[in-house]
């Protein structure tokens, strides 16, 4: 019967870089959450100015491409 604690030594140690993996540990959004504020921000002024419909859908598309941008220069 093989020994139990070497499968979890092994397990243990086979994680990759540091334990994190994929995008792990609470910091998964890098600079993208100062992105996601400033977008929250923008949408409330805008509703509360009574915005149109194309500013409103173009502030969240603009605001998803620089997410998707800050997010992935951050990683």
């Amino acid at each position: 019967m093989p020994d139990m604690n070497d499968y979890h030594a092994f397990k243990s140690t086979s994680g990759g870089s540091g334990g994190s993996s994929g995008g792990g540990g609470g910091k998964g959004f890098g600079c993208g959450w100062i992105v996601i504020v400033i977008v929250v921000i923008l949408l409330i002024s805008f509703i509360a100015d009574g915005a149109s419909w194309d500013a409103i859908d173009t502030l969240l598309g603009l605001g998803l491409l620089a997410f998707l941008f800050f997010r992935w220069i951050s990683t």
